[in-house]
């Protein structure tokens, strides 16, 4: 006889409607914002601990030194484990982070090199708990949604950092910097709510297997990304966007008062501007759009951004710089919400966790190096001058590659099986980690999930949703037994 319990976790789920990620959106601006306002806080918290600019600076390069090294691991452990169980303990884990950093500023035994540990605890934390995010925007949506996902996403992001710092600002003021790390815990309550909303979507078994060594999952990660021509092409497209073409918002405060001799006024400027843009952008993307049509936004949009960029380096008045900016701001956020987008279709179910967490690693660091370079190329040439031609470097490179990515993205369905096949004999470990084996594998391998032959995989869209909310076979094949004698008897 089978339990009532039994009988729930058998049956199909229905497909997740538009309202579960746009609450899952709101909670995450709330979160956001209180991240954004705890960063704040703790730079300023650097700074009066220290009056010193290099420990400002170690506290702010501790986060970029635990994304480099917790990036592969967390996409691995995403991969192997429950998302809605793994946000839960992150978050919780963070919120018990900010209760510490409290006690230690209420009881005056706070110093610098407790600052710099918690802020490595804290940006471990963020790192194991941001893929996890990643994988639940693309559970959340429904089929054909995904980019509207995302792009409702990239909405609440751009909302809080604009307002959490300034949340931080009036809470530094009016009631002492610890009451910003209660601001983040509390915040951190709307997020957990949400979890219990969608929970239904969320709740489940991983898709890789938990058996194999995690560092081996780590390393198939690198050759799964390596091997695949798709995501091989878009992690090209994301690494030169990331070094050539996103630094130049690092570098508004050298823009500012080097560039355009101006002051604080004219940083806020710059910052507004692109905000402008970006929000835009993020507007202009929930709309539907297509698998291929994702593809030619992203080299669209790239090429954009480059253009905008030329354009700011040739600008000697704020009148001509400001709008370009704010062009160049809207492309930058087309192109991330449709590369990630790329990044969540393209990647099987077994290796989407290490594919994000990769993409988000080179996302947030690659921009960092490319902001070094320009700043120590413009110690000899003018700053403006190198961005642009860091942009048209990076024009080259798209216009460069567009023949491949036509060859890759828009092939023809025999290619693709083919491709397939070779696929799982490269990687046997692929068709083991998925839930119903090689069989499994070569299913996620269709276009439709996948992206790879985009134009003809837009017919089996409707088919790919409704697998995605089925049953395993096993369970599906007990239920149809047990209706069978329901109608027939005994």
């Amino acid at each position: 006889m089978t339990s009532a319990a039994e009988e729930a976790s058998t049956a199909p789920k229905p497909p997740p409607r538009s309202s579960n990620f746009i609450v899952f959106a709101i909670a995450q601006c709330a979160g956001f914002m209180g991240a954004w306002a705890q960063k704040t806080a703790v730079g300023w918290l650097a700074w009066d601990l220290t009056h010193s600019p290099a420990w400002v600076g170690a506290i702010a390069l501790s986060d970029l030194i635990a994304a480099i090294w917790v990036a592969p691991l967390a996409g691995a452990v995403a991969d192997r484990s429950n998302p809605y169980r793994l946000i839960r303990l992150t978050q919780a884990l963070t919120v018990l982070n900010c209760g510490a950093i409290w006690l230690l500023l209420t009881s005056g035994g706070m110093m610098p090199w407790l600052l710099l540990l918690w802020a490595v605890i804290d940006a471990t934390l963020q790192g194991f708990n941001n893929p996890a995010r990643m994988l639940v925007t693309g559970m959340l949506a429904p089929e054909g949604r995904l980019s509207q996902a995302i792009a409702t996403n990239s909405i609440a992001v751009n909302i809080a950092r604009t307002t959490g710092p300034a949340i931080a600002g009036l809470l530094i003021v009016k009631t002492g910097i610890e009451s910003v790390f209660v601001f983040n815990a509390l915040a951190l309550t709307a997020t957990f709510a949400a979890l219990v909303h969608v929970r239904r979507w969320i709740d489940h078994t991983p898709h890789a297997a938990r058996s194999a060594p995690l560092a081996g999952d780590v390393l198939a990660g690198f050759r799964y990304i390596a091997g695949e021509p798709a995501i091989a092409m878009l992690f090209v497209l994301t690494t030169s966007f990331s070094l050539l073409a996103r630094p130049f918002t690092e570098l508004f405060p050298a823009l500012a008062g080097g560039s355009f001799e101006g002051g604080p006024e004219m940083l806020a400027m710059l910052m507004s501007a692109q905000g402008i843009g970006a929000f835009v952008g993020a507007s202009w993307m929930l709309r539907r759009q297509s698998a291929p049509a994702l593809v030619r936004t992203s080299y669209g949009a790239a090429l954009g951004i480059s253009a905008a960029l030329v354009v700011f380096a040739f600008s000697t008045s704020a009148f001509l710089a400001l709008p370009a900016i704010a062009v160049a701001g809207l492309f930058h956020v087309v192109c991330n919400i449709a590369m990630q987008s790329m990044a969540q279709t393209l990647s099987l179910p077994a290796m989407r966790g290490r594919v994000l967490a990769l993409y988000m690693l080179v996302f947030r660091a690659a921009p960092a190096l490319g902001a070094f370079a320009l700043g120590a190329l413009a110690e000899w040439f003018d700053l403006q001058t190198m961005i642009g031609i860091a942009a048209a470097l990076f024009a080259l490179i798209v216009a460069a590659a567009l023949p491949a990515a036509r060859r890759i993205y828009f092939r023809t369905a025999s290619t693709r099986r083919e491709d397939a096949a070779s696929a799982v004999a490269r990687e046997p470990a692929l068709a083991g980690q998925t839930e119903n084996g090689a069989q499994r594998a070569e299913d996620e391998k269709d276009p439709a999930r996948n992206g790879a032959g985009l134009d003809a995989g837009e017919e089996h869209a409707d088919s790919a949703a409704e697998a995605r909310h089925r049953p395993p076979p096993h369970q599906h094949a007990a239920g149809k037994a047990r209706g069978q004698a329901a109608r027939t008897g005994p």
